[in-house]
């Protein structure tokens, strides 16, 4: 799931304050990026009541031939609604699909895909994520915000033989709260440089699952309602599921470059 982390509203929930023509002062943005991750996914699909076989561990990139490099589009928007206070929706997504001959055997959600089966398969993830931002300290050159928010992701699985005899999908929607810190500098009146960490641990009846991001941008603010950025990106998600969809786990992470603007209105003071 790419990313997610990321992300190109989470500066301007949390930059600094100067003169009139600040191009990273305002009231709201929106942004759009593009992201060009490595990506790693592994899934796991036990079947359930008559199909109750144990589902093999199934690297996609490897042994269905998805892709481990692909560009991921974001968009997002930011309220700074007070000197310390903003909020950020974010949204991404990533759907992969591939065709491949396996060399092994697999199972999966009670399906067996038998050794030189041609499987069409297709793996997606939606990632949206609300957080609240109150920054510690906030004046003119720089910024420490403490982070509060919900990533929901949906992910789908799908393997399907060529002949069409066999076929098998797992889904799951998975709420996740995270927490986290930001760090923004002013280099100068046009240049900005934002770091953002966001983590997440869960032990709950019939989810367990682990979240990771991390993000380093640099801003640049040609113009008082306009700037480009450019950065790098980790994202990763581990989850342990016991759900009638998904019974099983999935484990997928994304990192990169990634780059893009941020169009703002109004300023915040």
């Amino acid at each position: 799931m790419r990313s997610c982390v990321l992300f190109g509203c989470l500066v301007l929930a949390s930059t600094a304050y100067a003169q009139p023509d600040d191009p990273f002062d305002h009231r709201f943005s929106i942004s759009a990026g593009a992201f060009w991750p490595e990506v790693d996914t592994t899934v796991k699909a036990n079947g359930t009541g008559s199909f109750g076989l144990i589902g093999t561990t199934i690297d996609l990139e490897s042994d269905l031939g998805l892709a481990d490099s692909d560009t991921l589009y974001t968009g997002g928007m930011t309220w700074n609604f007070g000197r310390r206070h903003s909020l950020d929706l974010l949204y991404f997504e990533l759907g992969r699909t591939a065709t491949k001959t396996i060399d092994h055997t697999i199972n999966f959600r009670g399906q067996s895909y038998p050794l030189q089966t041609s499987i069409h398969s297709l793996f997606r993830t939606d990632v949206a994520r609300l957080s609240y931002y109150f920054a510690f300290i906030a004046d003119d050159r720089q910024r420490l915000t403490g982070q509060f928010g919900v990533h929901y992701t949906k992910v789908k699985a799908d393997l399907d033989a060529a002949t069409g005899s066999i076929r098998a999908e797992a889904d799951s929607d998975v709420p996740l709260p995270v927490i986290g810190l930001g760090y923004q500098r002013r280099l100068g009146n046009s240049f900005l440089f934002d770091a953002n960490v966001q983590i997440f641990r869960l032990e709950f009846d019939d989810l367990s699952g682990s979240l990771n991001n991390g993000s380093a941008n640099f801003y640049w603010g040609p113009t008082q309602h306009f700037s480009i950025f450019v950065g790098y990106d980790y994202y990763s998600m581990n989850v342990d599921a016991r759900k009638e969809h998904w019974n099983g786990s999935f484990d997928f992470r994304y990192k990169g470059p990634w780059a893009g603007l941020v169009v703002g209105f109004g300023s915040r003071r």
